[in-house]
């Protein structure tokens, strides 16, 4: 299953978006409203790590390894690829790209994973891709704010 958003923030320098994203506050405003605890988050450096437990009828733990780290003045990208998935996924991966225009910044998030069973992969789409598309909103509030 995969999922591919856009989000474009105006008038926002690509500098401030990008430490954003290097910046636990963020990931805590991101997941603030969600039934997600931080349990340990290293950064998106490649190898660093990030555990997270979801709530759903009780708490499942959801460690995610950070790869392919690439940052220069026009891009910054990495991947959360899954290492301890919840509810019998077998694969996760979460591409995270931000991408300076001339006057906006291109935030990307694109996501596949995978399930045993496509029927409960399809059953669980909503619920993890739902905390993928609020960050259309969530972005834009979180980078006028600060």
């Amino acid at each position: 299953m995969n999922y591919k958003q856009n989000v474009k923030l105006k008038n926002i320098n690509f500098e401030k978006v990008s430490e954003g994203f290097h910046n636990i506050k963020f990931v805590e405003f991101l997941t603030q409203s969600q039934p997600v605890k931080i349990i340990e988050w290293a950064g998106i450096q490649n190898g660093k790590n990030a555990h997270f437990k979801l709530w759903f009828f009780g708490w499942r733990n959801f460690k995610v390894r950070h790869e392919a780290y690439k940052k220069n003045n026009k891009i910054l990208y990495f991947i959360d690829r899954g290492v301890e998935l919840p509810f019998g996924l077998s694969s996760w991966e979460h591409q995270h790209i931000v991408e300076k225009e001339k006057d906006t910044v291109l935030v990307k998030d694109i996501v596949n994973y995978s399930h045993p069973s496509k029927f409960i992969g399809i059953l669980l789409y909503p619920m993890l891709v739902f905390p993928i598309i609020i960050r259309k909103m969530l972005y834009k509030l979180y980078f006028i704010k600060n």
